[in-house]
């Protein structure tokens, strides 16, 4: 039993559990843009990758799933006939397959179930005017540290005072797709970032000093923001 979790995600999981399970690699598709599921698949442990294709055969982040997350969720609930992205394997993931009535007739059922998916879904809305936010802005600094702000408010751990690691695996190359920069860009932008002491490295991860990336962009008001 994952004792971390809300006793909502857990009676989720354990419905889930009594399903076929799969354990799948790093970097496999999911599922295709397009394609009608035969399934709902439920995230026990890992993270999963949504995106799109451009005209130019460049790859763009549309977002990140991870643990107890459902997929498509727009076919799940009904509002798209098909998965709306390519969705792969961003980590080694486990998950769950589980016919999309039986899912809806549990969460249907039990209220506590509902607000709770209600509650994560209120979170993915919250961080994707973050993502979209991280877009707009003009600056590609700017650009940089709203992208790392979305991911530690949407994946981080605390490592000690205002520092967060992110726990994703993540190339100069997969924070330009999010971004809409170059690699070459990125890759300057960080180093600038690691100078001034925002950002740095454990192990293979980024670590984000919040507190000096919240003062330069001048937005105090997530501090108390909960993803």
């Amino acid at each position: 039993m994952n004792s971390g979790l809300k006793f909502d995600e857990q009676a989720l999981l354990n419905f889930c559990s009594t399903h076929p399970t799969r354990l799948i690699k790093r970097g496999r598709p999911l599922f295709y843009q397009g394609e009608i599921p035969r399934t709902t698949l439920f995230i026990k442990s890992g993270v999963v990758k949504l995106y799109n294709i451009n005209m130019n055969g460049e790859e763009k982040i549309v977002g990140y799933e991870g643990e107890n997350g459902l997929l498509p969720c727009e076919w799940l609930f009904g509002r798209s006939p098909v998965s709306l992205y390519y969705i792969d394997t961003f980590t080694d993931c486990e998950v769950y397959s589980v016919a999309r009535e039986e899912i809806i007739n549990f969460i249907n059922s039990n209220p506590d179930i509902g607000r709770m998916m209600l509650n994560r879904y209120v979170s993915m809305y919250i961080g994707s005017t973050m993502h979209l936010h991280a877009l707009e802005q003009l600056k590609a600094a700017d650009k940089l540290l709203h992208i790392l702000q979305y991911l530690v408010l949407r994946f981080g751990k605390p490592v000690s005072k205002d520092n967060y690691l992110i726990p994703l695996k993540l190339t100069h190359q997969e924070i330009a797709n999010l971004v809409g920069l170059t690699r070459e860009t990125v890759s300057t932008e960080i180093g600038k970032l690691k100078t001034s002491g925002i950002l740095a490295m454990n192990d293979i991860h980024y670590v984000v000093n919040t507190d000096k990336a919240l003062r330069i962009l001048g937005e105090s008001d997530f501090n108390e923001l909960d993803l």
